[in-house]
């Protein structure tokens, strides 16, 4: 490549603004999507973290399989890794909480982002104090002063600077702490909206063993050591769980799983496939992008064969002439590419609109290296891909050529043969998109329309923070005095409360030995539910057999049980389960969580969803009565809109709790809503693409044709001069779109169904072939691609063959 070449090629830009601008446009907005998707990709799964040796760092986590549910690590797992573990380093527990921020008088100002970290984690992560000091082992002990760290924005924003945040105090949730240190602006652990940093102590009762299986947030950090790996951390930390007999039995019982895993994955979340399922949609888009591009160019190239034949009349050889090609399309690709580069940061914000994109990494995600690189080698590509266009001229004939001069003539076969490639091309991709996005729908329709096993309808779920900031007497007092205020509201037929109501992502698991089973082992567990007596009728789930709990037995927390349809399917077969007996295990407030009570069952209930709506029913239901369950979620059953009774509910909680945050007041309806709501953004982002991407295919189609019926109208002059009738050149127009529309339906049906395999895990009771979806798809791209040859054919019928043979 010469300098000259570029100059050539900017002076031919610039003589046809129009298509310059098209093009740069086009591919800018596909490279300014492939560009957000890449750097979010990169930054979260390869972009070291901005911590000392983070390839190495790791996070310990214990999981619910059955119920796809984070549990943290209980405190005395934790401190039995730090003593024992020998393939990891530096074992570290932390905690994220909401502290209220309160004046001298106890009114909360604002409420702040908090961590509790042992003080290991620290030294684990590299951390330097920008002001004071860091916390110690000293500032952890029981009884020690209440000190903590502060951000570097904090303290620019409440003090003259960060040395004078040092030794300020500050009151969170009554108790007056001391600041020791600032921690610097680019320090963000675990997240980027931490504001204070707190010690982490455990009391005796909670490192005593018999809370093995305790989990309360609590969440732990590590550094492999040299030469070991995630599978040996993984294998030992498990040895050492089945090694503590509480853990060994929750194993046994409860599906629990130790795991080591990158510390970045804190971070990621489940967020992998769906960033990877978007790469490849806007990839497609940038490659139906690239088709159309190709399409224009090559018209443009058609329409200077006179002068590419000149040049090569005067010694230019057709290397040359694909020289001075390429760097028009370089020129081209690389402005796209700036302007793609402009337009990233609202990707990215598009993307954190979607939850793509975490507030909380604590890398920076953007324009960097790699993603310079990555958009380089994508307008690269498509630049060579732009310039190979031009073989398909290269055995134009020179004297035919200078003898038509600049009149009309007919694209070689070669050429029209690559323009129906790229049409048929982008048909394929654009069909596969709109199919893998259809059936995504299809299954979040039938996910919404599964049935829950209660009546979602005017049902508004209520978790109030101030019930789970009090405990004991108080909180007793406060939630009946809230059940009894619930009760008053306009509309309000039931108020229910249990400790884990449907869909609050809460989960208490405990296990039981099922009635004439008392040698099962190991022993099953079952969802344990404390509910009081309007609870059933509140939630509107059914009671299939005997009856609900009264308020009696609830008072009293009864010896009585109700069980749901899938325990008696399980454990009694065909036997009558009232008055059968089980055993259940229950916290008696001994720290023995082995201890077992015996309950009578009194009822059947059914079947509820309790954690996602495409849950099977691993666990059963025992519920239990108690008119006042720990952490308790209220369920408000009413005549009228649920969501008019959220405020009111509001004002009745501040007016009990003033100093307390609200919570979340939500109507069940949009609680359920809320656990597809990653898959329903995902959904919404896939639709956009594959829409932009059946727009780009309609036009490149109508252009094409449009093109083609400019290039034949001496031809269908001809034909009508012979006595051709105008609706047989509409017929012959429209025929030859809708050929192409075929083609590129039959070559995206492989792409369609390798695609929807791939995402196979993402169907609910659909497969990759399911009829309404696929005739939708088949529907929607015919017609649209119908309309788009209708202008060109309409075109072509109007054809005057006293005007299309004027030249000839």
């Amino acid at each position: 490549m010469k300098t000259a070449d570029f100059r050539f090629a900017l002076r031919r830009l610039s003589r046809s603004p129009g298509f310059s601008i098209t093009v740069i446009l086009l591919l800018g907005l596909a490279f300014a999507a492939n560009a957000g998707v890449f750097s979010v990709i990169y930054g979260l799964l390869y972009k070291p973290l901005p911590f000392a040796q983070s390839e190495r760092l790791v996070e310990l986590d214990t999981r619910l399989m059955g119920l796809s549910f984070n549990t943290g690590v209980s405190a005395p797992y934790l401190l039995e890794l730090a003593q024992h573990t020998k393939t990891l380093q530096g074992v570290s527990g932390y905690r994220e909480e909401s502290l209220a921020l309160q004046d001298d008088t106890g009114r909360p100002i604002v409420s702040l982002h908090a961590s509790r970290l042992q003080p290991s984690a620290f030294a684990l992560l590299g951390a330097q104090a920008a002001a004071g000091r860091l916390l110690g082992d000293e500032d952890s002990a029981i009884g020690a002063a209440a000190s903590l760290l502060v951000s570097a924005d904090y303290a620019r924003a409440h003090y003259a600077n960060t040395t004078a945040a040092i030794g300020a105090r500050i009151r969170l949730e009554g108790t007056d702490f001391r600041i020791v240190g600032v921690l610097p602006g680019d320090f963000h652990f675990p997240s980027r909206k931490t504001e204070v940093w707190l010690p982490l102590a455990f009391s005796e009762q909670e490192r005593a063993a018999q809370r093995s299986t305790t989990f309360n947030g609590l969440k732990a950090i590590a550094r492999l050591a040299p030469e070991q790996t995630l599978a040996a951390a993984t294998s030992e930390i498990t040895t050492l769980a089945n090694g503590m007999d509480e853990l060994k039995e929750a194993f046994a019982t409860s599906g629990l799983q130790v795991r080591v895993l990158p510390l970045r994955t804190i971070w990621l979340g489940d967020r992998r496939s769906a960033l990877e399922l978007m790469l490849l949609a806007v990839i497609m888009v940038l490659l139906v992008t690239a088709a159309n591009v190709c399409n224009l160019f090559i018209t443009r190239l058609f329409g200077r064969q006179h002068e590419a034949a000149v040049l090569d009349a005067l010694g230019a050889g057709p290397w040359q002439r694909l020289r001075q090609t390429f760097a028009e399309a370089l020129l081209l690709c690389a402005s796209a590419a700036m302007l793609g580069f402009a337009l990233l940061p609202g990707s990215l914000i598009l993307l954190r609109h979607f939850d793509l994109l975490p507030n909380d990494a604590p890398q920076a995600i953007g324009i960097d290296l790699a993603t310079l690189l990555f958009v380089a080698a994508l307008a690269t590509l498509i630049a060579t891909a732009m310039a190979a266009c031009d073989l398909w001229f290269k055995r134009t004939d020179l004297h035919e050529a200078l003898k038509q001069g600049g009149l009309r003539h007919t694209a070689s076969r070669g050429a029209q043969r690559a323009r129906a490639t790229l049409i048929m091309a982008q048909i394929a991709m654009t069909a596969a998109l709109l199919t893998t996005t259809g059936l995504l729908l299809r299954s979040s329709q039938l996910l919404l329309a599964e049935n829950v096993g209660f009546d979602r309808d005017h049902l508004v779920f209520a978790h109030p923070d101030a019930l789970m900031s009090s405990t004991g007497d108080a909180q007793k007092a406060l939630l009946h005095s809230l059940i009894e205020g619930a009760r008053t509201l306009p509309g309000v037929t039931h108020v229910g409360v249990g400790n884990m109501a449907p869909f609050s992502g809460d989960a208490s698991v405990n296990s039981f030995t099922p009635p004439d089973h008392e040698d099962i082992q190991p022993q099953p567990a079952a969802y344990r539910v404390l509910v009081d007596a309007e609870y059933f009728a509140a939630l509107g789930a059914p009671i299939l057999r005997g009856r609900a709990f009264t308020a009696d037995e609830a008072r009293a927390k009864s010896p009585v049980a109700i069980v749901d349809q899938t325990f008696v399917d399980r454990y009694l077969g065909g036997r009558d389960p009232i008055g059968q007996r089980l055993r259940v295990g229950i916290d008696d407030g001994s720290n023995n969580d082995s201890a077992m009570r015996e309950l009578t069952i009194v009822g059947i209930a059914a079947t509820v969803k309790q954690k996602a709506l495409d849950e099977t029913a691993d666990r059963v239901f025992i519920y239990q009565p108690d008119v006042a369950p720990p952490e308790p979620t209220l369920l408000l059953r009413t005549q009228i809109a649920p969501e008019t009774l959220v405020q009111p509910l509001e004002h009745l909680l501040k007016e009990l709790a003033p100093l307390a945050p609200g919570g979340e007041i939500i109507s069940m309806r949009s609680r359920i809503a809320d656990t597809l709501r990653d898959r329903e953004r995902l959904n919404t982002l896939l639709q956009l693409l594959g829409l932009i991407a059946l727009g780009l295919a309609s036009v490149g189609l109508y252009a094409v044709l449009a093109y083609t019926v400019r290039q034949r109208s001496t031809e269908f002059g001809v034909r009508m001069a012979l006595g051709a009738s105008a609706a047989q050149l509409q017929r012959a127009v429209i025929g030859q779109g809708l050929r192409w529309i075929g083609g590129g339906l039959l070559l995206g049906a492989p792409l369609a169904w390798t695609l929807v395999v791939t995402l196979s895990s993402r169907l609910y009771r659909i497969g990759p072939f399911d009829p309404p979806t696929l005739i939708v798809i088949v529907l929607l791209l015919g017609s649209i691609g119908l309309a788009a040859c209708w202008w060109p054919a309409h075109r072509a019928a109007c054809t005057d063959p006293i005007v299309a043979l004027r030249n000839e």
